[in-house]
């Protein structure tokens, strides 16, 4: 695919001139100003190169392309003025992080040169860039792989956590966002550390010997140790660590936002979700404002089903006991479905016993995890 240039300036007549000069060489976009400029990213973005006159109302050029830089890091940016004394000169480099800074009046050949420039340092960030997410994609599988493996029931949580992570980050307006979802996933990292039954009676929010309680509450530490030798997982470990503690400055709000999915996943086991959002709301554990956005999502994030044994998803939190043809127990409400489980009724189906039919579940809206830089 060809990489696109966006040219911004404030006069109409010296973007159609460049357009003119340079169509034939690249794909070129135009923008009338700052504004105008960030609604094109927004819409048709990311852009390889922008090219950006310093000069113009309602947003200058060190402005626009420092807000580009946040928005698109890997966006290659160049910077045009007529005003070449060294306070702008300063200004671009330190807040928009410019490539390269060129006087008015530049010839097309200068800036054809200046572009060529730009793609090739900007095929080197994304190719390295790449490289990290694939390194990065891998080292996080394994860790979900392992999890998956030794405690499937927390894989199952994992699944759900990111989701509810993604969504609460996407409404209160924190990011990055694949930064926050990968957090999610790995929260419960440390509970490898952890026997079986104190996993079980944890998640249900079942009542704990002060011991085990210690166990679990060195948890976020360990998880931390576990993830922050991966590659641009610094952050997410930081989060991981700091998810249980109090809710207020400096805890990071990324950590506030764990610290809501993971209890609300244990308490809603056993009772509806926006139950258990109104219990969390009378402890002062948990940042209101992170509650307040959970309430609003929880709804319309979870929908009740009635399933059969073949349709039932890792994921799926039983909504009722479910038991077998004559009656007896075999998983109690609030169990988080997982392969395992799925494997083992699949199981009992074929068999004399079998499985009382349809299965009443909640199931949770999710979508595939895109790394981003």
């Amino acid at each position: 695919m060809t990489e696109k240039i966006l040219l911004v300036d404030d006069d109409p007549n010296i973007l159609r001139g460049f357009q003119r000069q340079l169509r034939k060489t690249f794909d070129i976009h135009l923008a009338l100003g700052g504004l105008d400029a960030l609604e094109i990213l927004r819409n048709e973005g990311p852009f390889a190169v922008v090219v950006s006159d310093m000069q113009m109302p309602e947003m200058s050029g060190v402005e626009l392309l420092a807000k580009i830089r946040d928005l698109h890091e890997h966006t290659i940016r160049i910077m045009l003025t007529g005003n070449a004394d060294q306070q702008t000169a300063v200004d671009a480099v330190n807040q928009g992080h410019i490539f390269r800074f060129l006087n008015k009046p530049c010839s097309p050949e200068v800036l054809s040169t200046s572009i060529e420039s730009a793609l090739h340092q900007y095929r080197l960030v994304t190719a390295e860039a790449e490289l990290l997410n694939q390194t990065l994609a891998g080292s996080v599988r394994m860790l979900t792989q392992v999890l998956s493996i030794a405690m499937p029931q927390v894989f199952g949580l994992s699944q759900e956590a990111r989701t509810l992570a993604r969504e609460l980050a996407t409404r209160i307006g924190v990011g990055p966002l694949w930064q926050i979802e990968m957090s999610a996933m790995l929260m419960r990292l440390g509970y490898v550390s952890l026997p079986p039954e104190v996993v079980a009676r944890y998640l249900h929010a079942r009542p704990l010997t002060p011991s085990e309680q210690k166990l679990v509450d060195q948890t976020p530490k360990l998880g931390h140790d576990l993830i922050a030798s991966i590659p641009r997982l610094q952050g997410v470990a930081r989060w991981v660590a700091s998810q249980n503690d109090l809710p207020k400055e400096p805890t990071p709000i990324a950590a506030r936002i764990l610290k809501a999915v993971g209890d609300f996943q244990r308490y809603s086991h056993d009772q509806s979700p926006l139950s258990a959002i109104n219990s969390m709301m009378r402890d002062p554990r948990y940042d209101p404002q992170v509650l307040e956005s959970l309430a609003m999502i929880a709804d319309s994030m979870y929908a009740n089903r009635q399933v059969s044994v073949t349709e039932l998803k890792e994921g799926m939190i039983l909504e009722e006991h479910l038991a077998d043809g004559h009656g007896v127990i075999l998983v109690a409400k609030g169990t988080e479905i997982h392969q395992s489980l799925i494997e083992k009724l699949t199981r009992l189906r074929r068999s004399g016993s079998g499985v009382k039919e349809p299965i009443a579940v909640r199931v949770v809206s999710g979508e595939k995890l895109t790394l981003a830089s």
